[in-house]
């Protein structure tokens, strides 16, 4: 796998766009890995979206779990 390359400065009005792009190769390859196995592409593309969900829920419930923990360290919850 080639090296993902690393983001634009925060704030720049690419910035999303561009990680889609360091991404494509990388989700591409599993997903042929996939299809090569025997799995259809409608099956692998509906496989694919699960643990993406699952990774940004996880990522905004530790977002929040650590706001709540600075707030109760600080006496302001």
């Amino acid at each position: 796998m080639d090296r993902i390359p690393s983001p634009p400065a925060d704030g720049h009005p690419d910035r999303f766009l561009r990680c889609q792009e360091a991404m494509d190769d990388v989700v591409a390859a599993v997903a042929l890995a996939g299809v090569d196995a025997g799995w259809t592409p409608e099956e692998v593309a509906a496989a694919l979206v699960e643990p993406a969900d699952n990774l940004m829920l996880s990522e905004l419930a530790n977002r929040d779990l650590d706001r709540d923990l600075a707030g109760l360290r600080s006496g302001r919850a």
